[in-house]
């Protein structure tokens, strides 16, 4: 299994090599827990019967003053284990956004790109600044996680994670994968329309914003939307994401397992659909 939605903010090397690492998670990423040698973190993929994680960084200099890990140390990370796919973040405010991905994917062997409109503070479909990173993300053949809907963090405003600003990306960048994050909440059926409509959306599972995984995940694809789309219509555009260390792997995969999934649809989420977006990356 591959888990696509990861944010390593809780290693303790890391914390211990690059002290402000504790204020950013504190205080902009807004996630309290204590960090946790990689170990742990290793472990909990391993009871969980996850393969490889997709670490995810934010790139929020203009916005937050800091990146929620740069991509220098997401490459420093991959380093210290082969089961880490590493993405790259990059500030969008910035001229020199394109630029810096494209160092990242060739120098630093990055192989996705992960954009937060809440985080970074801009729209998705905004053409000055966003599109010259897309250009150069579609020329490289990047997928392209974006968070989408609620976020946690205090001063991340939610309009800018809103799915239909998705909608213009989707369209002018065919060639382009999106997996829009944590299926959209609260603006799921925004989220399946995208997916459904354009080839080149994708879903991840990672949301949890209130009780706990099962019954979240339950809620979001039983009542929200029925089961059968995703079951019939969208297997092949899901991908699984726990979202940790925000959530414990574990229980997001005991979520998906229960809520009623074929088997071949549950293999699609798990393992298939991530290893045909990120290709030569999952290997």
């Amino acid at each position: 299994m591959i888990d696509f939605h990861t944010h390593p903010l809780l290693v303790r090397e890391m914390y211990e090599k690059y002290p402000d690492l504790t204020r950013i998670a504190r205080d902009v990423f807004h996630i309290g827990n204590n960090p946790q040698p990689l170990e742990t973190f290793l472990l909990e993929m391993d009871v969980s019967g996850v393969e490889k994680a997709v670490l995810l960084p934010i790139d929020a200099s203009t916005a937050r003053g800091c990146a929620i890990y740069t991509n220098e140390q997401v490459a420093e990370l991959c380093e210290m284990s082969d089961r880490f796919i590493g993405f790259a973040s990059v500030d969008p405010h910035k001229k020199s956004a394109a630029r810096d991905l494209e160092r990242a994917v060739k120098d630093l062997k990055l192989a996705g790109l992960k954009l937060s409109g809440p985080t970074q503070e801009f729209l998705p479909n905004d053409k000055k600044l966003a599109y010259p990173i897309y250009k150069k993300a579609q020329e490289l053949r990047l997928p392209v996680v974006f968070h989408a809907g609620m976020s946690w963090e205090p001063r991340a405003r939610s309009d800018y994670g809103r799915p239909t600003l998705l909608e213009d990306v989707a369209c002018d960048f065919p060639e382009m994968n999106i997996v829009i994050a944590h299926l959209g909440w609260p603006w799921v059926l925004e989220a399946i329309m995208l997916a459904l409509k354009y080839p080149n959306v994708y879903l991840d599972t990672s949301c949890l914003y209130f009780d706990n995984p099962y019954d979240f995940i339950e809620f979001v694809m039983t009542k929200q939307a029925p089961l059968t789309v995703f079951e019939k219509s969208l297997r092949e555009k899901v991908v699984f994401g726990s979202n940790y260390p925000r959530v414990e792997i574990k229980n997001m995969v005991g979520a998906i397992k229960k809520v009623g999934l074929s088997e071949g649809c549950l293999d699609l989420i798990f393992d298939k659909n991530a290893r045909k977006l990120l290709g030569d990356a999952a290997q």
